[in-house]
């Protein structure tokens, strides 16, 4: 694709703007730790909601779902859509705790939850594990999805669209840290999502029209759940069921996870974090699924074989947008890249230099050396990045062995705040396992073949075995650490009766009972927005609206409780 001197001027100054803002946040991200990485936790809740769904919106995102949706048709979605219940687990039980716990990461909290040995390796493993192993895997289906875009549209080769798409990227998030970062998420992702309407558009338009479009694909493909087959045991069937059965929960970011958990800590207070975590899962599955679901129907009518599925998305922009659009859409795909790309970089160092170095190489050196620190170990570990993106081919491969490999770790992180007898050797314990059972269901012959809901569901049952065991046969957290850390986030529930006994004064906490209530309206209200509106730009109106009116109903619940539930709020 040749870009005209409009589109190169729109792409340069897209870049340019990233950079001076890098440049305008340096002073500031310089002064101390807290503002390298969580902007000294004074964000609003809107700036912070923004920055998690710019995150989440890389520029493999319309890449991933447009080879879902070529592959198996709409509910293929549910795949990341399951994500749908942690996300609201998020919001109404743990966006609070996190907040109030005040941690730089959420590797952190294993200092201050477990005690001993075990939970100094833990941490120290933990950080390390997050910022070279699982980290440098999600950046490099980031930057994979950039050299797709660049082959496509530009004719680069791989090694050259990965050091010049990364290198922008990473000198403002070196300068500036996280305050660039959370700055350059805002108005990164106006583009990246004005970029994606209008490629919707003009993909639509050019397959017809909406009806044209509908008349050309089979039902199955524009169906919202998996077809039975003939039975409930059917494989299709069965690996959605997997989805939203075992995912959302079985998943290592299932509290929350490194990338919100960051924002949440950036918030002012609890109530910003509460609304910033709402409103995230509001726009990130009931807003900006359908631009690229439209985008990846049409190109099923207009690019019937494809010999890469995920690079259909680009050639979109390469063959139906004209001068100046052709620009503000690979502006977009940079917003979009750039945004996810800085936030791994910042968090990965984060992890690296508050839970490994300083605590264990160097506790008391000064501000400014950990952020010169900090600043090496985001550029030695976005060069090893490049190395792993190198030898990296499918992004949906990538998406799916890491939803595999973090399962069955999801459970003990979520106990861990509602069961007093969790310990570090717990977590351990599950990492193990289930590091061990995905490598050996991936690799050993008679398991691979296994259906993805059968590996799944192995690695979730051998890892949670393993660490309910291990809790049971292992000591818990000295009671001085847990009752500091009980009156500290007053998490609720009966699992921390025998330590609420010991509190002279126990803390105020909300009853699970609302945040469970809540959490299922909220789920609701999601997935009826979701579908709701996929319904009705996809000319069911009948249906379209019986969803919607199902997350009107369920959102006015949400919104009588939400006194109960936000009352323990600061």
């Amino acid at each position: 694709m040749k870009l005209s001197a409009l589109d190169w001027m729109i792409v340069l100054a897209y870049i340019v703007a990233s950079l001076i803002i890098g440049l305008h946040f340096t002073k500031r991200a310089s002064s101390s730790i807290s503002e390298f990485f969580v902007s000294g936790r004074n964000l609003p809740w809107w700036l912070a909601g923004t920055s998690m769904v710019a995150t989440t919106f890389s520029a493999d995102t319309p890449l991933y779902v447009t080879g879902l949706v070529r592959q198996h048709g709409i509910y293929e979605n549910w795949q990341w859509w399951c994500f749908i219940m942690s996300g609201m687990m998020s919001v109404f039980f743990f966006a609070r705790l996190w907040r109030r716990l005040g941690v730089l990461t959420d590797v952190e909290l294993i200092a201050l939850r477990y005690s001993g040995r075990s939970a100094s390796f833990l941490r120290g493993f933990k950080a390390i594990y997050f910022s070279v192993a699982i980290h440098t895997i999600i950046k490099a289906q980031v930057v994979l999805a950039m050299a797709k875009i660049l082959d496509v549209s530009l004719g680069w080769g791989k090694w050259e669209s990965i050091l010049i798409s990364s290198g922008v990227t990473l000198v403002y998030c070196m300068l500036s840290g996280y305050w660039g970062v959370v700055t350059t998420d805002f108005f990164q992702f106006i583009i990246a999502m004005t970029g994606a309407v209008v490629l919707a558009g003009a993909s639509v338009s050019r397959a017809g029209g909406i009806s044209a479009m509908k008349s050309h694909l089979d039902q199955s493909t524009l169906s919202f759940f998996p077809p039975l087959d003939g039975s409930l045991l059917g494989v299709t069937f069965m690996t959605f069921l997997g989805y939203v059965g075992l995912s959302w929960w079985s998943k290592y970011s299932s509290d929350g996870g490194g990338v919100i958990v960051q924002r949440i800590s950036s918030c002012r207070d609890e109530r910003q974090s509460f609304f910033a975590t709402l409103y995230f899962n509001v726009a990130n599955y009931g807003l900006r699924t359908w631009p690229w679901i439209l985008a990846a129907l049409a190109s099923m009518v207009l690019y019937p074989v494809a010999k890469d599925a995920e690079s259909v998305y680009p050639q979109m922009m390469v063959d139906l947008l004209p001068t100046g659009l052709r620009g503000l859409m690979l502006a977009s795909f940079f917003a979009a890249f750039m945004s996810s790309l800085s936030t791994y970089l910042n968090l990965s160092s984060a992890y690296f230099v508050n839970d490994f170095y300083r605590p264990f190489l160097r506790k008391d050196a000064s501000e400014k050396h950990y952020i010169n620190v900090s600043r090496l170990a985001t550029l030695l570990l976005s060069i090893f990045t490049g190395i792993i993106t190198y030898h990296t081919t499918s992004i949906i491969g990538v998406f799916t062995f890491l939803i595999a490999f973090g399962s069955g770790t999801g459970l003990v992180y979520i106990m861990r705040w509602f069961w007093w007898r969790v310990n570090a050797w717990s977590e351990i314990s599950a990492l193990i396992a289930s590091s061990l059972v995905t490598v050996i269901v991936y690799t050993y012959p008679p398991l691979k073949s296994l259906p993805y809901y059968g590996k799944l569901l192995m690695i979730i049952l051998a890892s949670t075995v393993a660490w309910l065991t291990v809790t049971l046969l292992t000591k818990p957290a000295d009671r001085a650490t847990l009752l500091r850390f009980y009156k500290r986030t007053a998490p609720g529930g009966a699992g921390w009766r025998p330590i609420e006994r010991l509190a002279n004064d126990p803390p105020n906490s909300n009853p699970l009972k609302d945040s469970i209530t809540a959490w299922v309206n909220g789920c609701i209200f999601i997935v009826g927005l979701t579908i709701g509106t996929g319904k009705l730009i996809l000319g069911y109106p009948l249906s379209g609206c019986l969803w919607l009116s199902t997350a009107v109903v369920s959102g006015w619940f949400i919104y009588r409780g939400l006194a109960g539930v936000t009352k323990a709020l600061q």
